[in-house]
Parts: structure tokens; sequence; C-alpha cells
């Protein structure tokens, strides 16, 4: 087969590299990888393995080099260069307010901008996945592949022996991607004023209730990020079979019949010109929650009265496309301190002279507190540490009168969409019900207390606003649709009130903490919950899950156990869009794992 730009072929070419044309790359590819952030660089990393096997990721940013994305501190500063961040429609249970979406442009996608969090969810939350209908992907599979993806950050002995550092390493393997989790040992707040346990291997073998460190994805030497560009792409960049396009992005997967046989790729700066690159034996969507959906509703693969709507040919009838939309909100509570913080790291927020001689220390050698990232202390809490009512308040999970009330407009008119939705809250009730992770709380010492609600009920949607498949120019529509199952504003208003208790701890009144927004004056429940739907929860932590979900088709599933888009041959789907329930947690080494597994189902290993 050959490769058409505007309708002429193109003769074959040498390959093997970075490119950022089209007349370079090979005619044709095993596989065609659609997205270079971390999915569809671990899954080329393996795939290129074989060196009779040829593979190309088309990847919409370019690579990334500077300074301030490779400092530690700087993790999730907003570098909007490297990002693309389409609106919600307005969210009804937050007054109408809008969101963005936080989405990586660059190869390694997320993992080049992100807040660096290493975090691993409970072994309940992967057991879920597995009564979903996937076997195979339970906490004892997956764990394996947690493993075999990191590898342990040891702290300096000098550092371990100041500052007390305690851990265990049982959770991880010899793998590109480095992690560490020591335990700050300062937070006194946690186990002596609150009681909870602690965690010294970091949650990493699946119990995660207590306190923890969060460990960060660092390179040990560099005391950089350690990005999935860094750890997977670059040590495979010198295979003559892998090949990356960037500038570009895939606009569709070409058909023939129910068979993919290719992609249509365009350029994101040229609007008018497009490619078909045939895939000989597969094509793979690594695209992220928000561009997977779409990519596969503009290639006729969706519920065909949004595709009807565009006229856009039904090439699957597949409702779950873009439907299952999950994500986890934050409250966010500011304070300020009355007196000294030891802990405060808000004197980094420069230009100060400190500021100044720790940028120095990370350019001269490496070293100062510019080689850590932010709120590295995690806490997970259940529902019977908010409160004595919890099983109560887990039986109003599934006991809805109408559950259509609450969800997308698409689940009214698909019954298996509402099936699947009943399946998960089902399977949810019974977690939230025992000893199951829901909260996590991130604090160090900073300005706020960070509140991730981990187990929402409410379900969103992602849909094509057009037929322009530019994912900037013509980005989807999307809503996030916090806090339409009032599960989820109760669970919020019990964590507001958890807040309040935490920063009157006595570890805490030396720095004499006091609440600026939303202040005292809002003590009523009313006031409250007001508030957080005014202005203080935020509808996502840059985690979007679940849009291409791994479930029974009769469920509303979107792929099988095997990444197969249902009714679609030589089409699979990787990347986060799959997971049907976020886990309890930073979904970036979740990813880590599900790529990797991924790789080895495509490869026939798993």
């Amino acid at each position: 087969m050959g490769m058409l730009l505007a309708g002429f072929l193109l003769p074959l070419a040498a390959a093997g590299g970075i490119h950022r044309d089209y007349l370079s790359l090979r005619t044709s590819y095993d596989y065609v990888i659609a997205g270079g952030g971390l999915s569809g660089l671990v899954v080329g990393n393996r795939l290129s393995e074989n060196p009779n096997t040829t593979v190309l990721i088309v990847e919409i940013g370019e690579f990334d080099d500077s300074w301030d994305t490779s400092i530690p501190f700087f993790a999730n500063s907003a570098r909007q260069d490297l990002m693309f961040t389409p609106l919600s429609i307005p969210i009804r249970g937050l007054n109408n307010r809008t969101a963005t979406v936080s989405l990586g442009k660059a190869v390694g996608g997320g993992t080049t901008v992100n807040g660096m969090a290493i975090s691993r969810g409970q072994k309940q939350d992967y057991d879920t996945w597995e009564q979903l209908g996937n076997p195979g992907w339970g906490w004892k599979e997956i764990y394996q592949y947690f493993k075999k993806s990191s590898k342990f950050n040891e702290p300096k002995p000098e550092i371990k022996e100041r500052y007390g550092y305690v851990y265990t390493t049982s959770g991880f393997g010899d793998g590109p991607f480095p992690a560490d989790h020591f335990l700050d040992p300062m937070n006194d707040v946690w186990t002596k004023d609150l009681g909870y346990p602690v965690r010294p291997d970091g949650g990493m073998d699946g119990d995660i209730l207590g306190v923890m460190w969060r460990g960060s994805s660092i390179d040990p030497v560099n005391m950089t990020r350690a990005s999935a560009r860094r750890t997977y792409y670059d040590p495979a960049a010198a295979r003559p079979n892998l090949d990356i396009l960037v500038g570009s992005y895939v606009a569709k997967v070409i058909t023939n019949g129910t068979k993919a046989v290719g992609v249509e790729v365009r350029s994101a700066s040229n609007t008018t010109s497009s490619i078909s690159i045939p895939a000989d034996q597969e094509v793979i969507l690594a695209a992220g929650a928000i561009q997977t959906p779409r990519i596969l509703q503009l290639s006729g693969i969706g519920p065909p009265s949004l595709l009807n709507r565009f006229n856009v040919t039904v090439v699957k009838d597949l409702p779950g496309v873009g439907a299952n939309f999950q994500d986890h909100p934050m409250i966010q509570i500011s304070y300020r301190y009355n007196k000294p913080n030891p802990l405060n790291r808000a004197q980094l927020n420069g230009p100060t002279a400190f500021y100044n001689a720790s940028l120095a220390a990370w350019h001269a050698n490496r070293t100062g507190p510019m080689t850590l990232v932010n709120n590295s202390v995690r806490s997970i809490l259940s529902l019977a540490n908010l409160t004595s009512s919890y099983a109560s308040l887990a039986a109003t999970i599934t006991n809805l009168t109408n559950p259509l009330s609450i969800l997308p407009p698409i689940y009214s008119s698909h019954p298996e969409l509402l099936e699947g939705y009943k399946a998960q809250l089902s399977l949810l009730q019974s977690m939230v019900a025992k000893d199951a992770g829901i909260l996590e709380y991130t604090w160090s010492g900073s300005v706020g207390l960070s509140t991730i609600l981990d187990k929402t009920m409410s379900r969103g949607f992602v849909h094509i606003s057009s037929t322009n498949p530019h994912p900037i120019n013509a980005p989807p529509t999307f809503d996030y649709n916090t806090f339409a199952h009032p599960f989820d504003v109760e669970v919020a208003l019990l964590a507001f009130k958890f807040t309040r208790r935490f920063m009157a701890s006595p570890s805490l009144k030396p720095l004499e903490p006091e609440e600026v927004a939303p202040g005292l004056a809002v003590q009523t429940d009313e006031q409250i919950i007001a508030r957080m739907r005014g202005d203080l929860v935020r509808p996502t932590n840059a985690h979007p899950v679940g849009t291409a979900a791994m479930m029974p088709e009769k469920l509303g599933g979107v792929v099988d156990k095997d990444l197969k888009v249902y009714g679609i041959q030589g089409l699979r789907v990787v990347d986060a869009s799959i997971l049907p329930l976020v886990p309890v947690a930073h979904t970036q080494a979740t990813m880590y794992a599900v790529a990797e597994k991924a790789a080895d189902i495509i490869r026939g290993w798993s």
C-alpha cells in the first residue's frame, strides 16, 4: 500500500527517527499509534522491541527540553504552549460554571507538564475493573505491571539519616519509570493528633488508608522530571523501526467495512493538507480520554444520534463512546499562617533572594529545595473516617428514584449505558460501605489543604462539536456533570468539615492558621454547599478517564478486555479512556502499568 498526500502516491523513503514532514515516512507501518503521550510512548517502545515490527507514533506537540519543565519544583506550572485547555459546557451542579481540562501538547503528553505525582490506587479499585467483565485486569494482575514499569529511587544515606526517612521497596521492580516514596516524618497532625496509620510503602502494595509520602517521577541522577519521553521514548529513539511524526495529529481512523486499515493524518499548522497512512496490523488510539472518543466519533464509531447530527457515516453503533466521563473534583480551602511556618514553601514563589539562590543551586549542582515537588504528603480517608453514619450514606449511592435525571441525555436513549452505570454504582456502594479509600488530602505546609474527591458517582460526557478534526481549533463538547449525584455533595460537605478539624489540630496551633477562603462566616451546611457550588470546588484534577470504557458492550462498553474496539477489526485503545472507574490515585502510575499490560496484550504475551 502507498501513502496518499493530496491525492498523490508518495515513494518509499528512508525512515527511523523524528519526522516533521510526510515525505520522509514509510509508505505503511505495522502499527500506527495516535498520540505521543504516556500510553503511546510506552506501547511504541514495547512494540518496536521487535526489530521486524514497524511503528509510527503521531503527536500534535513537539519535543520540549526547557529547564522550567525539567525542574521538579515547577511541576504543574502553566506552560500554555505545551498544553491545550478546551472549555466545558456549563456544569449544572456547580451553578453553571465552566471549567477547562488540561491536555498535554508535547512528546510525553501530560507527563511533560503534570504534577509528577506517583500514587497507586487500592486493590479494590482494580478488582472492580475485573468485576465489570474484564478478566485479567484485577489487582493481582495489574500489580505485576506496576512493578514492571517502575523502579525505586532510594534517598541518599545522609538524607535518610538526617530526616529519619523510612520506606519499603517491595512494590517496585526494575522498570524505566523512576519513583520515590519515602515518608516525611514532620506531619504529626496526621499521626499524633488524628491517629491515622503510616504507610511506609507509600501505598504501593494496594493498601492505601492512612498517611504516606506521595512519590514523584524524578530522575535521581539529574534531579529532573522523568517524563514518558525521557523514560520510554529516548531509550528507544535510535531504533530504525520506530518513527515519530511531530506537529501532526490523527484526524480519524480509516476503515474498510468494519476493519481499520489506517489513519488520516493532518498537520497542526496546515489545516488543508492530509495524508492517509496505512496500518498493516493495527491502529492504536492513545490520544487520551478527551481526544480518543472524539477521533472515534469522527471515524463513524459512536452513538448514531450524535453522528447523524453531524452527517458522519455510522460505521459502528457504539453509544458508550464519549459516555462515562469521570475525573477527580477538588475542594480548595485557603489559609494564612500568622506565625512563621517552616514547612511553607510559598517563599519559593519568587522573585526573592531565597528563590534566586534555590534556582541557582539547581542549575549549578542539582541540589536545594527545587529538586522537590509540592504537596508530597498524601493521606487517604474512608467514608468511615468522616462519619459514623457511613453505612446509611453509602446506601444512597444506589437509592435513586430516577437515575436518568442526573445523567447526560445520551443515557436516556441507550439502555445499555444505564445498565452499565447501575453495575458501577452497585460495586461502588459495596466498596464505600467497607474500608475503602474515597478521599485524598495533600498538604505539605502550604497555604491550602487540597481535598480530592476520589470516588464520585456523577458521570459526564465528551462529544464532537463539529466535523472539523483539529483538536485545538475545534475541541469537543464536554460536561464534567460534577455534583449531579447527591452522594458526591454529601461527601464533599463532610470533607470540608474535616479540613476545618485538621487545621484546628494541636500540632498546627503554634502556626496560628487562619481560614481565608471561604472564611469562618460560612458555617451552615447550606452555606458550605453553596460556596462549594459557587467557587470552592474545581471539577478536575487533570485525571480524565472512562470515555471508551473497558466493559461489556451490553453495559455500554467500548473495548473488550483485550482493548479491541467492539465491532471494528484492527483497532485498539490503550489510554485512560478505557478505565471503567477512576482509581483512588493520581492516574500517572496507573497508566504506566495499563500501557505496559496493553503492549503485552497486543504482542500476545498476556
